[in-house]
């Protein structure tokens, strides 16, 4: 039994549920769909996210139709014990490239995940990043995504949560294959500042930038409908729904092309993988895993040894 699982009523699963499908949905036009007033709607919002259940909200951004590359990055921190780790923690909670946090003697962290369009973008975002922990840094280490195998956590969330089946509507157009949205300064700007919180007021990125809240909406829905923005989405902490989350680094020494798509199917119907990308830099991959049990995940690291490929790195951690 997770011990960490929150206690959610139906509404609040309403309430996720209609997040899930637009991460900025108001109060107000949830409260219509769900017929339970924009107040307690606005008030269930903010105690599941006092409560971590959603960590933050963080845009989907289209990294083909801008050439973005996403990159993952892993923090060791040097604290003295888990007391001092929550509280450093929540302090940073809000910081703006923060996905995910972890507690565990094993493995790393923190978990960070940013877009970058270039190597010069990456490496300023990489160093404000070292700067913010930089008294209690220790190592980090860095994937850089080249492509994406596997994205299944609406799946998995109304499969284990909701108990039913869930597909996402999609309401922006598909970008063919290579082609180049040009964007303007502003338009990154803006998605720097979901990054930060996805749900943040039309009115507050205006002030920032210095233009009109209509500029700012009106930039939002365009790349939204050139799919640049593929939508705004709640990062969920799957232990609080009474499930038990992890993440692992993968890493083979060599793989041939038939090897390579043998590992992209088998990771493609493991049921517990929620997302997994490989490396631009070699034969590795990063997984994020959901379990219904603890034991699962052993059983899971168990089964890829047992198939038989040579791997130098396996590191599996669990993801608090």
């Amino acid at each position: 039994m997770n011990q960490n699982k929150s206690i959610i009523t139906s509404k609040d699963v309403l309430i996720l549920k209609k997040l899930l499908e637009d991460g900025r949905a108001s109060s107000s036009s949830i409260s219509k769909e769900i017929d339970l007033g924009r107040e307690i709607v606005n008030y269930r919002i903010k105690r599941l996210i006092k409560e971590n259940l959603i960590v933050k909200f963080i845009p989907k951004v289209n990294e083909k139709a801008l050439y973005y590359q996403e990159y993952i990055i892993f923090l060791k921190l040097n604290l003295e014990d888990e007391i001092s780790k929550d509280k450093f923690i929540k302090e940073n909670i809000g910081n703006k490239y923060l996905v995910w946090t972890v507690k565990s003697n094993k493995g790393w962290d923190l978990i960070v995940r940013l877009y970058a369009q270039n190597v010069d973008e990456f490496k300023n975002k990489l160093s404000e990043i070292l700067e913010t922990f930089s008294d209690v840094l220790t190592n980090y280490y860095t994937i850089i995504s080249s492509e994406e195998i596997k994205e299944n956590e609406k799946s998995v969330i109304a499969n284990k949560v909701f108990d039913e089946e869930y597909e996402k509507k999609k309401d922006y157009e598909v970008i063919k294959q290579g082609q180049l949205i040009q964007i303007d300064d502003k338009d990154k700007e803006i998605i720097n500042l979901l990054e930060t919180d996805a749900r943040v007021q039309y009115k507050e990125i205006a002030n920032k930038l210095d233009v009109s809240s209509d500029t700012v909406k009106y930039r939002i829905d365009r790349m939204k409908e050139q799919g640049i923005l593929e939508g705004i989405t709640p990062v969920l902490n799957f232990n609080k729904l009474g499930l038990f989350q992890y993440a692992a680094i993968l890493r083979f020494p060599y793989l041939d092309k038939s090897s390579s798509e043998s590992i992209k199917k088998i990771l493609n119907k493991c049921d517990c993988v929620v997302r997994a990308i490989k490396s631009l830099n070699n034969d590795e991959y990063f997984l994020n895993l959901v379990f219904d049990f603890e034991i699962e995940a052993e059983e899971f690291e168990k089964d890829i040894r047992e198939l038989g490929f040579n791997i130098d790195v396996f590191d599996v951690f669990k993801i608090d």
